[in-house]
């Protein structure tokens, strides 16, 4: 099944995407929720971030590729991002005028389905609602030179996701393709995360709890590129669909 939120008549709304209709359905596909019976041609809405989260996590160095010659973490390394953070598909990702080099990131990002609290990588899965496409959009000269990443990471418009939820779907083994106008910038597949999904997971809920909504962006490979005013950044995932977003100063 695929979960969307979308704006139709300036009302934003969950839905079901069947085809190319959405059904709306009465709230967040977190909680229980009815179909209302109105529904709308894909092509007449205009998609927004598929969900709303309270907390959002993200994987530093989950890829050998993205090491950087360092050594790889002998543990899961996950940071937060603040939710002002969250935009969606087709938004525009705004580049601070002081940020000096942006770069993007194109991942698979995890949609908590229920609370998640000290589970086994073995249970993990059972727990997840579904799996969207993320930007992590980096700033890297603050990222350097400053005590913590809350800008470097999560500056307004640097977390794009969508464009659905994924409920059906298998996470592993699957292509990550990021252009950016075009060309190809990453290529990767998610059996080369240093820590898979579960692993990700299971770590984090050792001491936080996770909540329905909750969001996790699971790490890049290989070296990134640099944003510009005016470039398209689009991630295709497997199973997934695509994430497009354009870039301005």
């Amino acid at each position: 099944m695929k979960f969307v939120r979308y704006s139709a008549g300036g009302h934003a709304s969950y839905g079901i995407l069947d085809g190319d209709t959405v059904n709306e359905i009465s709230g967040p596909p977190t909680g229980r929720y009815t179909e209302t019976g109105a529904s709308a041609p894909l092509s007449s809405v205009q998609l927004l971030a598929p969900i709303i989260p309270g907390d959002v996590y993200a994987m530093a160095v989950n890829f050998k590729s993205h090491t950087g010659g360092a050594p790889a973490p002998t543990q899961p390394e996950p940071f937060l991002k603040p939710a002002s953070s969250i935009c969606g598909p087709d938004s525009t990702i705004t580049l601070p005028g002081n940020a000096g080099k942006v770069d993007e990131e194109g991942e698979m990002v995890v949609v908590i389905g229920r609370r998640m609290r000290n589970v086994s990588a073995e249970d993990a899965l059972s727990y997840v609602l579904g799996y969207t496409i993320g930007h992590d959009i980096s700033a890297r000269e603050w990222q350097a030179g400053d005590t913590s990443w809350w800008r470097a990471k999560g500056a307004d418009s640097f977390s794009p996701i969508g464009p659905f939820i994924e409920t059906d779907y298998d996470p592993h083994k699957k292509n990550i393709v990021v252009t950016i106008d075009g060309e190809e910038v990453q290529n990767c597949n998610t059996d080369e995360m240093i820590f898979n999904t579960q692993e990700c997971l299971s770590f984090i809920s050792q001491t936080n709890t996770l909540e329905p909504g909750d969001i996790v962006f699971t790490g890049t490979s290989g070296v990134t590129s640099r944003l510009r005013a005016g470039d398209n950044l689009v991630t295709t995932i497997e199973g997934l669909g695509e994430l497009r977003n354009t870039v301005s100063d």
